[in-house]
């Protein structure tokens, strides 16, 4: 049996539901966000090894020279976020099944070692503008659609199969919602940031 609950966004429900939230899912986001520290931390020492082997794109240094694409860059990145928060939601499906989302949380800690030693290749400036202003919050912003989805449906509702219209009505929703927030936050750092870093640095 579902809980019904609706998730509003007007103040005076939202910042109760904020706190509620992060103290009756303290377990996922300690967990979740431990590992991809750690995962993160243990990768770049291993990954730091194979520096000379490694080429991944430093979007700055792009913006720099005048080949950054916006609009496919964006594209990517927010396609990504979409389906990571797809991947999150469809565990609804089965109980315990969130935890293979451990091993998406992995993977994308892995990559974010990968693609900031492999894109350290030119000027710190540079380097650090793509490392922290891109790669960075970007990724993170992958881990937050994932666990807040996830959170979500952990702590309202129990599994249930296809025939939960109100179930899935409601976890659609927080989901839409989520990706939409992050998938802006991802927009930022595609878009405006370089846009206005480019007009002030280069």
């Amino acid at each position: 049996m579902a809980i019904n609950t609706k998730f509003k966004l007007n103040k005076g429900v939202a910042t109760p539901f904020i706190k509620n939230f992060f103290r009756d899912n303290k377990l996922f986001l300690i967990t979740f966000f431990g590992l991809y520290i750690a995962v993160f931390a243990i990768s770049v020492f291993i990954v730091f090894n194979y520096q000379n082997q490694l080429c991944h794109n430093n979007y700055y240094q792009t913006l720099l020279e005048g080949n950054y694409s916006y609009f496919k860059v964006t594209l990517k990145y927010v396609l990504l976020n979409f389906l990571f928060a797809f991947c999150a939601m469809i565990t609804y499906r089965k109980k315990y099944a969130f935890a293979l989302m451990y091993f998406v949380v992995t993977f994308i800690a892995y990559r974010l070692a990968v693609n900031i030693i492999g894109s350290w290749q030119y000027n710190i400036v540079i380097n650090i503008l793509n490392a922290v202003l891109f790669y960075f919050i970007i990724f993170i912003m992958y881990v937050v659609t994932i666990v807040l989805i996830v959170s979500h449906i952990n702590s309202h509702y129990l599994y249930c199969n296809d025939r939960c219209s109100a179930t899935l009505k409601n976890i659609f929703k927080f989901s839409l919602i989520t990706t939409i927030i992050t998938s802006i936050c991802i927009i930022i750092c595609t878009v405006v940031l370089p846009m206005i870093l480019c007009k002030i640095l280069f």
